[in-house]
């Protein structure tokens, strides 16, 4: 499927793209050192190679008239009937209807996707969003997703150094580490990012839509589930 908007077009990745991929991911994260994009790379060649997981119908790029690719979007299969998605538009590109088309195109497949699911079961899709992301949540909003949970998110950064000197308990096959975290500024939904020293808390909200409504007795016992680990950074 092809897609023009503003010279733009929408195809799917291939492997030539991950580079280009990663790097659109890797701004949405604060963190933007170049050993965080190779991070992000790893990561998202794995995804690529999941099972079940096709790059040609489950992904798309968009494109410049240049080559350029400014917008990524995936869906994959996630506990039980849940679709889970992550978005990402180039900064630079943001606020020219990018995030959604992507969303259009990543709604259009996940209810294909929905179809092959057990009849009678609830099929929700989902996403996560960094609090405070105006952008991200005034586009899922606005095309019928509602937050379901919010969650923290902790990242523990280890230089080379610090590493070297758990040489011997990492043999043993343990670690150990004193996290102090302060219950006063660490929680609560009006709380910003938290940096303190090697570790990192972050707000995340998830974000959900069903797509199509289960039987009670199989859905009134389910919690609400989210996609933490994707998500979705965009203006609209």
């Amino acid at each position: 499927m092809r897609v023009r908007l503003h010279n733009l077009s929408a195809r799917s990745p291939g492997m030539s793209d991950l580079k280009a991929v990663a790097a659109i991911i890797a701004t949405s994260a604060s963190d933007r050192e170049e050993a965080h994009q190779e991070r992000v790379e790893e990561e998202v060649e794995h995804d690529w190679h999941e099972p079940g997981f096709c790059l040609k119908s489950d992904a798309w790029v968009i494109v410049t008239n240049k080559g350029q690719i400014v917008g990524y979007a995936d869906v994959r299969k996630g506990e039980a009937s849940l679709l889970i998605f992550r978005l990402h538009v180039s900064p630079d590109y943001r606020g020219r209807g990018i995030g959604t088309l992507l969303l259009w195109l990543v709604e259009e497949r996940a209810r294909s996707m929905g179809e092959d699911m057990p009849a009678g079961e609830r099929v929700a899709l989902a996403t996560d969003v960094r609090a405070h992301t105006t952008g991200a949540s005034r586009l899922l909003e606005r095309e019928g997703y509602r937050v379901v949970r919010h969650f923290w998110r902790l990242s523990i950064e280890l230089d080379e150094t610090v590493m070297e000197s758990y040489a011997d308990e990492r043999q043993c096959g343990k670690i150990k580490m004193d996290l102090v975290v302060d219950s006063r500024t660490s929680v609560g939904p009006t709380s910003q990012d938290k940096r303190t020293g090697i570790y990192a808390i972050q707000q995340y909200d998830v974000y959900e839509k069903e797509l199509r409504a289960g039987d009670s007795l199989l859905t009134a016992s389910q919690p609400p589930q989210g996609a933490p680990g994707l998500g979705i950074d965009v203006s609209v």
